[in-house]
Parts: C-alpha cells; structure tokens; sequence
C-alpha cells in the first residue's frame, strides 16, 4: 500500500473524513466531521484504552462515533479479524450494521475494499476476511464461541442482563478493544457501578454534558426580551457558566421533558445521569444536602473510612450478610455510624467472603470503632455470622428490647429500618457514593410494599445503612451521655477536607 494511502487508511481522523453521515435536520447526507464527544471517543482508541465506557445525553452522537471507530479498526486491519457489534435487539443491532454497509462505499474506489459476504448480521471483506457481525443482547448464545478483536456493546444500560452480557463480552474479547455506550438508566446497575469504580476498575470513561454541546443553546436573536432567569436557574448558571442562550435552551426543553426527565436524558454532571426513577422511596430533597464522597483509590472489597476512630466517641454498626458466592447481587455489607455526630464514619462490602468470614471482619470492624454496638439479621446467612460473633465472645449485640432476641428482617421490620433511615437523612451530611446511589435507586415496584433495588441493582449497603440507623435508636443511654462529651462539630472538619480534596483532584467545572 503507498505510503499517502496507508496515511488516510491508518488514521482514524482522516480515515472518519473520507466518510458520510446523515444530518439529522435535513437527513441529507454531509461530509463527516467530528463532534467533540466523537473526538474524545477517537482520541481513547488512539490511545490504547481497551476498556472503553462512553456515558452519553442525547443527540452527541456517540454511537456514531463507536461505530467509526469500530469501521475503521475493520477496514484497516490486514487480518481476518472479527468486530462484533452488540444491541439489544435484532432490528437495532442490524441498523446499526447498515451504517458500516453505506460507509463501505463512500471513500474513493481507490480505496475501497471487496466485499466478499454483505447481509443483515454481517460484512466480510473479501481481500483481507476481516469481519463486523451484528448480534443481539437477548440472545441465549451471544458471543459465545466467538473470538472477537473488539466489541461494541451499544445502550448497554437497557440489557435485559447486564452482567452476563459483560461477561460473555468479556471473556470473548480477551485482551481486545470493549466499548459499552449507553444513556444512563438505574443507579446501582452494572454501568452505574462500572462508571463509579473506573478508573482503578481498568475502565476509561468518557462524558459529555449537555453545556459542552454547542448545538443546546438559543441564538440570541431568538430569546424573548422578557426571559428572566429564576433564582434556581441563576444558581445553575453560576455553577457551570452558561450563557443566556443555554439557559433558555435548558428552560425549553424542562418545559417538554419535565425537570426529572431533562436532567437525566441531558445530564449537566455525573450525579444526573443516574438520577433517582420518578416515584423513588427517598425524594430527590431527602436526598439533596449530603456531601457524596469518593473513594476510586480503593478497591471493590476494601473498607471506606470516611473518618477514623475518635477515642471519645460510641459507634454503631449495620450488617448485612450475603452467600458470599460472588455475583454482583449478593453483597455482605458493613455501615458504622457515630453517635455522636450521627453520621456514617466507615462502609465495607464484599461479595466473595463467606457469613463466617464476614462475621469475622464485622469483630475486626467493630473492635476498631471502639467495640461498635451492632445490629445484624438473623434471617438466612445471618445465623452464621451471629454465630461467629458469639464464638468470638464479641457481645456489643442490638437485641429486641422486648423480646431479647436478634433482628428478624420481616416487611415489618424492614420498613422500619427504612423509615428510620429516613428521619436520619435530615441530619446526614456525607456519605460514600456507593450507598448513596443505592440509597437513592430504592423503589416500591407495582403490587409490592416495601423498596427494594431496580433489576440489576443492588442494595445491600442501603440496608446495611439502615440498620445502623436503627441501631442508634437503641443504642444504651449511658452510650448517648459518654458520647456528648465527644467533639459533635468534627464533621464541619471533615466536610470542609473532603471539598478541599474533590477541587484539587477535579478539573475546574466553570471551564470548558
């Protein structure tokens, strides 16, 4: 191949030029030029990612820019190496395939490539063999058998199973390129998870917010003489510097979707693409005031201390006890809270340790924020871990007052534990984003009565929080009284590091 060839070939940049897209007013056909989300999805594979995330609003043309990226890797490579593309159903999935069969014909006959097999599920190029095969997220079979060089998992947040559908991607990919793209859909899900934990989960995300799109803004000859911005909108303006144009832009569009729906279709910051599902158990306000910490420098299993033991305080401690048989929705769960300043000072979750293992790490825990009175279940795996608590001789144990006996998780029982998180919520200042976003996931679904996560979701350190919640509203008197005596105005020390930190390890959100 010439050397001028090969240049337009190999580069991705050059390569997307050559190319023609469909405009979405005029549905004409213009030349292809990258928007900004497309150019940092270009500038991702370029670099070497092979775990790509692209979290997305609407119209970024994202899924454009995964499947140029796809295309090219395709078109350019010598061998005969498959590129699967992966959407929820057969007519999505072989949509998204005629975008690749159009592309095929508009660079210079020069340089175009045979095509030895053309159909609805693939394209196969005759001199090289290299392939793009369209499949579909409710297949029993999916990629299995396959050994794709780089996969592309569109609108992977509305997958019927997430998890088995990134497993099977997983496995079949190796050590190649996996791109999943979606519009967020439920906090506490394999995405959400996947977009909270990278980068140390080896995931490279991607965003876009709707303020960086230079298309969601009203000319200025279009904003009525009468626009005034309310005191919310002038708070939002602030926060991200917009101009009067993206602000009547964002009042049209609130005004057709509803603020709800617009912060989540069009998210401004992380925190809106997984917005709470209308009818959420915790209101958005309930919700509002907590300061969401981030712990992305520990890893999935490893403990969240959010303040460590203070020799004057009394703590208390929720557990929830899972199999321990991995899965991402059978966790066991630690919560602490201080009673003193009556915030959470320290989570912990794992999905591989056995009830007993756990129960050991709850006496570790415990022992640590000076002998935590806790509150575990008894239902289930719970017998197994109160026996390790016994056989360890640790006896700082919630008790029913009346009964003497353990917590029993009933739809009683378990709605108290909420409620009780509830009233605690007016008082909580921070709190980890894991068990934020469970927190804020929790719905009553139609014909049920008490919260629970949405499918795929998890939320075990909600009830791990819940129960320490409800284990301060019985922790002994004479714990309350020792624990007045501690510093309570620590947590505007420990609000004020954490703020410190978030600025100094984020980029500056007033530029662009």
């Amino acid at each position: 191949m010439r050397p001028k060839v090969q240049r337009l070939v190999g580069d991705l940049d050059l390569f997307a030029k050559l190319h023609k897209v469909q405009d979405k007013d005029s549905k004409r056909e213009v030349p292809f030029v990258a928007l900004p989300m497309q150019e940092r999805i270009f500038a991702a594979v370029r670099a070497g990612h092979t775990r790509i995330a692209v979290i997305k609003a609407r119209q970024v043309a994202a899924t454009t820019g995964c499947k140029m990226a796809m295309h090219h890797l395709c078109y350019a490579t010598p061998y005969a190496a498959m590129h699967a593309i992966v959407s929820m159903r057969a007519d999505s999935a072989s949509a998204l395939l005629d975008d690749h069969r159009r592309w095929h014909h508009h660079p210079p006959k020069a340089l175009q490539r045979p095509l030895r097999t053309s159909s609805k599920t693939q394209l196969v190029y005759g001199d090289t063999g290299a392939s793009i095969q369209a499949f579909t997220s409710r297949s029993t079979t999916g990629l299995r058998s396959y050994t794709p060089t780089a996969v592309l998992l569109s609108e992977f947040a509305f997958a019927p199973d997430q998890d088995e559908l990134l497993a099977q991607a997983t496995a079949a990919v190796g050590q190649g390129l996996l791109i999943i793209e979606s519009t967020a859909n439920n906090p506490g899900d394999s995405f959400s998870r996947i977009i909270a934990g990278a980068p140390e989960n080896g995931w490279h995300v991607i965003t876009m917010w709707w303020w960086e799109h230079p298309a969601y803004e009203t000319p200025a000859a279009d904003i009525p003489a009468d626009f005034v911005l309310t005191e919310g909108e002038k708070q939002i303006q602030s926060h991200y510097g917009l101009n009067l144009g993206q602000m009547h832009w964002r009042r049209m569009e609130v005004a057709t979707l509803g603020e709800v729906k617009f912060r989540r279709e069009y998210p401004a910051c992380m925190d809106d693409c997984f917005l709470g599902r209308e009818g959420g158990y915790y209101s958005e306000l309930e919700l509002a005031d907590i300061d969401v910490l981030e712990f992305s420098a520990l890893g999935e299993t490893a403990g969240r201390e959010i303040e460590a033991p203070n020799s004057g305080d009394l703590y208390v401690m929720g557990v929830d006890v899972g199999g321990g048989v991995g899965g991402a929705g059978d966790f066991s769960t630690i919560a602490v809270v201080s009673i003193t300043t009556r915030q959470p000072v320290y989570t912990m979750r794992s999905n591989t340790d056995t009830p007993r293992e756990w129960g050991h790490k709850v006496v570790q825990v415990a022992s640590r924020y000076n002998m935590a009175f806790v509150l575990a279940e008894s239902n289930n795996h719970g017998h197994a871990l109160l026996q390790t608590l016994q056989d360890c001789r640790y006896m700082q144990q919630w008790r029913n007052p009346k009964t003497k006996k353990p917590w029993v998780t009933t739809l009683q029982s378990k709605l108290d534990a909420f409620d009780t998180l509830r009233e605690a919520l007016q008082v909580i200042k921070m709190m980890d984003r894991v068990t934020w976003m469970e927190i804020r996931s929790l719905t009553i679904p139609a014909g049920k009565l008490c919260p629970e996560a949405p499918t795929g979701g998890n939320d075990d350190a909600a009830v791990a929080m819940a129960l320490a919640y409800r284990a301060l509203r019985d922790a002994p008197g004479s714990w309350r009284l020792r624990a007045m005596m501690s510093q309570p105005d620590r947590v505007d020390t420990l609000l004020a590091a954490s703020r410190a930190r978030r600025l100094r390890s984020s980029n500056n959100p007033f530029s662009r």
